[in-house]
């Protein structure tokens, strides 16, 4: 018995002094590591952009009407049936060029009934006109024959207008629109037959103002069109704003001229037209990623310089407005000071910084 428990004493000291040797080894470990010097910080790599002066204007997003300077429903002002299509839809017309012919057969006849008939008006006129002379005639058989002229001539003339009018010619230079039209197709008077769009190397935009933008928006001033093709916005101008309000909405129509516009932009197409009004306010451009909106309100961070190294500082700013890529600036940032774009998301306040240029500027 003495001989197990002196055993089991020595094997108990044997683990504790294992225990003891593995937490001095430890020991020895910590004390070595905290003798060395702390690891290097790492800088996180961002891209930054000066900020830029850029006066801010106040704007309203409306939607507006892309609208041809001319156009027209091509209607058939006389019923008749259909014997000539010169036409496809889509076609570029000239002015003049004969776009549909109606059937004037009836109508031939009678003239050449008519022009007949003014032939002996006329004839009958000349011989009361020589008897007159004479002294033959009288004065009441030559009123009679003038006046059998006159109805002679006013015949032909409606029957040639008859005509005339049963051949549709283009008013203007033009696109064709869409129609499904053959010969020999019955027509009622009235029956609209295709849209002509004028081609003309510009386009107006029609949008309405709402009664506070109207107020300091007038024409000649200058407005931005945004299209889903176009990569920047396209300047137009204010040519005319309509004489009175609208009764129930307040706001005041306006006409916007767009030259040279691209070819995707059709007439009856809808236009994003941005306004600028109101006086221009002293501010700063930054990119629109180097915005942070939180719950302690909106920031940036800018990088600056501390002990020769840069570093972030986080920056409260009050954003006046935005284009989408573009954000104005009252306040917290100064024109030239580096506001860190991309990245930023991985940046927090102190944090050592390996800057580049950024894809997106600044510039206003």
């Amino acid at each position: 018995m003495k001989r197990l428990i002196a055993g089991s004493v020595f094997v108990l000291l044997l683990v504790v002094g294992a225990i003891g040797a593995v937490g001095y080894a430890k020991y020895r470990q910590i004390q070595a590591a905290s003798s060395m010097p702390p690891p290097p910080e790492m800088p996180v790599a961002v891209a930054s952009v000066a900020a830029v002066d850029a006066p801010y204007r106040r704007n309203s997003m409306v939607i507006g009407t892309a609208l041809a300077p001319q156009s027209v429903t091509l209607s058939n002002e006389l019923t008749g049936v259909v014997t000539e299509v010169g036409v496809k839809p889509g076609d570029l017309v000239r002015r003049g060029d004969v776009l549909f012919r109606f059937d004037t057969e009836l109508e031939s006849a009678e003239l050449k009934s008519a022009l007949a008939t003014r032939k002996l008006a006329e004839d009958a006129l000349a011989r009361n006109e020589r008897l007159k002379r004479s002294g033959a005639g009288s004065e009441q058989l030559l009123e009679e024959a003038t006046a059998d002229l006159s109805r002679s001539i006013a015949e032909v003339e409606r029957l040639e207008a008859l005509i005339k009018k049963k051949t549709l010619l283009a008013p203007f230079d033009a696109r064709v629109g869409l129609f499904d039209l053959h010969p020999g197709q019955y027509l009622a008077a009235g029956s609209e037959i295709t849209e002509l769009s004028g081609l003309d190397d510009f386009l107006n935009v029609d949008f309405a103002m709402p009664q506070a933008v109207a107020a300091s928006v007038g024409a000649g001033d200058t407005v931005e069109l945004l299209l889903p093709a176009a990569a920047e916005p396209l300047e137009s101008k204010i040519i005319a704003v309509d004489a009175s309000a609208n009764l129930q909405s307040r706001s005041l129509l306006a006409r916007a001229r767009l030259n040279q516009p691209p070819t995707t932009l059709h007439p009856g197409d809808s236009v994003k037209v941005r306004i600028p009004f109101g006086p221009q306010i002293p501010a700063v451009t930054v990119p629109s990623t180097a915005i942070r909106r939180g719950p302690t309100g909106t920031t940036v961070f800018v990088a600056v310089e501390s002990e020769g190294r840069l570093r972030a500082e986080s920056r409260a700013v009050v954003v006046l407005g935005s284009d989408g890529s573009r954000t104005w600036i009252a306040d917290g940032v100064a024109a030239g000071d580096t506001v860190i774009t991309d990245g930023s998301f991985k940046v927090s306040e102190g944090r050592l910084l390996a800057t580049g240029p950024t894809a997106t500027g600044g510039t206003s």
